[in-house]
């Protein structure tokens, strides 16, 4: 069986860094580095493959916790609103108002939304300043601010 170990060992290398390869998260790399050292590790002589097994096992655990939160906090992705999601936290000024459930229309940097109160007892009227707290489908959620003394 040892002697058939480095089949095994490539094997399993070779699958993992398929899968890791196909995925965009950090899946199985861990497995990939220890059987590309254990595969080396098989052509020691004397050393019986169950002592391989745990010495994957090891590797791959340690690689994991050890490299695993240094390596996601490199590649994460800094997501940049854009768009729509770039409207949170914008003022805009109401254009016209119904009620509370219909809601109205707000102009946003020249743009007309229809646009839902926050709140149901907000109390909002034509030429008030609303902030924009998120956009919910094509519609704004907005909250009035309150006009400074």
């Amino acid at each position: 069986m040892e002697e058939w170990m480095w089949v095994v060992w490539l094997c399993i290398f070779l699958v993992t860094l398929i899968v890791e390869f196909t995925t965009d998260a950090l899946v199985s790399i861990w497995f990939a580095a220890s059987a590309l050292l254990c595969l080396g590790l098989s052509f020691v002589p004397g050393l019986p493959f169950w002592g391989e097994i745990l010495i994957f096992l090891c590797v791959s655990l340690l690689a994991f916790l050890a490299l695993r939160p240094l390596l996601t906090k490199r590649l994460k992705r800094r997501i940049v609103p854009t768009n729509v999601d770039s409207m949170a936290g914008q003022k805009g000024e109401v254009k016209k108002w119904k009620d509370a459930l219909h809601g109205g229309e707000v102009e946003v940097h020249g743009v007309i939304w229809n646009a839902l109160p926050v709140r149901d007892e907000l109390k909002i009227h034509p030429g008030d300043i609303v902030k924009v707290i998120m956009v919910n489908g094509n519609k704004l959620l907005v909250d009035k601010i309150e006009k400074e003394n």
